[in-house]
């Protein structure tokens, strides 16, 4: 099958249910730098005000989330977190000028992204939205 317009009889068959993904990170020569994960962490420090705490929310360690943030700044040349150590009012994270502009665009990536993938996902398999095969051309695509 070429897609949707290849003469299939494609119908609407329901609810949404197979839709196409992707998976967009961003890397320096091979090695993954910033990604969904990474950016789901900074915005948890932005509304925590802890790495310690966003980590937690995410169910991963704080030396993990430490050492993510720290080969990203790394790559990116530029930091992602402030730091504030303890005292009276106690330490915690923010996230840095740098860090929220790229949680931004690159949020503004994955829409757009997002956007083009329902395009080309209309343009090549116009209505078909089950996956179980009930497509109305007999057992479905091959």
């Amino acid at each position: 099958m070429t897609g949707a317009d290849s003469g299939a009889p494609f119908v609407k068959t329901g609810p949404v249910r197979i839709r196409p993904g992707q998976r967009i990170w961003l890397h320096d020569q091979g090695i993954p730098v910033f990604g969904v994960g990474i950016r789901e962490l900074l915005i948890r420090v932005e509304s925590t005000g802890s790495l310690r705490r966003a980590a937690s929310d995410m169910g991963m360690a704080y030396s993990k989330a430490w050492h993510i943030v720290r080969r990203a700044e790394e790559h990116l040349g530029f930091t992602l977190l402030e730091r504030r150590t303890g005292g009276t009012g106690g330490g915690g994270s923010g996230v840095s000028d740098g860090g929220r502009w790229l949680v931004g665009a690159f949020g503004a990536l994955l829409d757009e992204a997002d956007a083009l993938l329902d395009e080309l996902y209309a343009k090549h398999f116009g209505d078909w939205s089950d996956g179980r095969g009930d497509t109305g051309i007999g057992d479905g695509p091959a």
